[in-house]
């Protein structure tokens, strides 16, 4: 179906809308016009009441429309094509008092007249004058972003007759997959594909930015310029990046440069912060975060009485106190809790064996029989002596289902004379039912209940003579 005619612009419009945008980020439009071209040179003079932009590419425009209709373009699309939707030097021509653009064989003239097309005898390249009063500051602003331009290494740039020379290289990151912008049968879409990501040490005096093929899109908070090979996905005067895409690009930054690039006092930036905050790394980058910027063993700081209790038995405590919550979050999955560290070497030290006690030993034969019939697993019965842990907690069993160890604590709450009371079955049951789980989930809960269950009916099903010869080891 023909959509011809269906809409008119209001030129009017169109410049209000564009004569507000900053100065260097129309211009840019006119320079990246001329990178995407088989250019050697490209000049820019920038004055208070007249610009002019001049390239040497062999073609000009193939039609003069493409000077002046909006959204038309002859660019073949390609995500390493820095122009899109053939509206950039549209919107810089709108916001000018008057322009002329001069290409291989005619030169279409915007003033007060309206538009109209002389030929010319060029034969190569493209000349751009553009008129318009700026202030001082708005020029000194253009110059200071354009000067941050990273031309092409076979482009000569200048800039009110300076060469604008690349910056310091610091390191190529390959195969990055990155999203990008592709037009497919006239719709703009997002998609994932690697490219080439550059970084670049800022020049003296720069902020690091994020650039798009070379040009300046807006500062970034990481310590390098960061030149993306490839399109991104851009507002819509393409002044900034999405914040998903510079949160995504930051964790790639980190996980690339993690292991062999940053030191401790690079990780301790408040850029990496921010991708830990965002829990935007993998477990592995984090295991490589901790290792280098804390000590061997560091735990994770809780409350001032854990932390005093966990440097008294020798652990290196971080505190977590002024840590972004974020943060926090993060080195939890690989870092052990300093509450964690006091519980286990608590247990370890206060944990003593003692020889059991002839009611004791009987008492051992009672749950290796359950631990038959139940788990259908010989276990090994001990007893030990644990003193009550700082929290004054008495932990009256533990169970060690890989080795089949089950440790009796002989000052706990078992009642090792009366096997058969609910406080002891419910130990004993507990115990067991970390057979199968170790968290107290609800998985936990549904092994707990089958055990009691099972051991209900079985023992329900016996006479006196027969649970007495449990005892006796029959």
């Amino acid at each position: 179906m023909s959509r011809n005619n269906w809409f008119e612009i209001s030129n009017e419009g169109w410049r209000r809308m564009n004569a507000g945008r900053p100065l260097s980020s129309l211009l840019k439009e006119a320079i990246q016009n001329s990178f995407d071209e088989d250019v050697a040179e490209v000049a820019v003079q920038i004055g208070s009441d007249e610009i002019l932009i001049e390239d040497d590419a062999p073609q000009g425009f193939s039609h003069e429309k493409l000077v002046y209709t909006v959204f038309l373009t002859d660019k073949e699309d390609a995500p390493t094509k820095r122009g899109r939707k053939g509206r950039g030097l549209k919107e810089l021509i709108s916001a000018m008092e008057s322009a002329s653009v001069e290409t291989i064989g005619s030169t279409i003239h915007f003033d007060d007249r309206g538009r109209h097309v002389v030929d010319n005898g060029r034969r190569r390249g493209t000349r751009i004058v553009l008129r318009r009063r700026s202030a001082v500051e708005d020029v000194d602003a253009a110059l200071r972003e354009l000067s941050l331009i990273i031309p092409p290494r076979e482009v000569t740039l200048r800039i009110s007759q300076h060469r604008i020379k690349p910056p310091r290289l610091y390191l190529n990151l390959w195969d990055c997959m990155l999203e990008t912008v592709v037009i497919r049968n006239g719709i703009e879409r997002i998609l994932e594909r690697p490219t080439r990501v550059d970084l670049y040490h800022p020049r003296p005096g720069e902020i690091p930015h994020l650039f798009e093929m070379g040009i300046p899109v807006e500062p970034l908070s990481v310590p390098w310029h960061v030149d993306v090979q490839q399109r991104l996905p851009l507002a819509d005067h393409r002044e900034s990046a999405t914040e998903h895409y510079k949160m995504i690009l930051k964790s790639l930054l980190l996980e690339s440069l993690i292991e062999q690039w940053l030191d401790r006092r690079a990780l301790r930036s408040e850029w990496v912060d921010e991708v830990l905050g965002r829990q935007m790394i993998s477990a592995r980058a984090l295991e490589q975060y901790v290792a280098r910027v804390f000590p061997p063993g560091a735990l994770l700081g809780g409350t001032e009485r854990i932390n005093d209790r966990a440097r008294q038995l020798g652990g290196s405590v971080v505190e977590a106190g002024t840590m972004p919550r974020g943060v926090f979050a993060a080195l939890v999955r690989v870092m052990e809790p300093a509450e964690e560290f006091v519980k286990r070497r608590e247990r370890e030290f206060n944990e003593k064996p003692v020889e059991p006690t002839a009611e004791q030993r009987t008492f051992g034969l009672f749950v290796r029989w359950l631990g038959d019939r139940l788990l259908g697993r010989r276990l090994q019965i001990s007893f030990v002596h644990k003193e009550p842990t700082l929290d004054g907690l008495v932990e009256d069993a533990s169970f060690d289902a890989a080795g089949g160890s089950l440790k009796f604590n002989v000052i706990g709450k078992v009642d090792f004379a009366n096997p058969l009371s609910p406080t002891t079955l419910g130990i004993i049951f507990h115990e067991l039912a970390h057979n199968f789980v170790t968290e107290h989930d609800h998985r936990f809960i549904e092994h707990l209940q089958s055990l009691a269950g099972r051991a209900a009916a079985l023992l329900a099903g016996m006479d006196a003579a027969s649970i007495a010869g449990i005892f006796e080891g029959e």
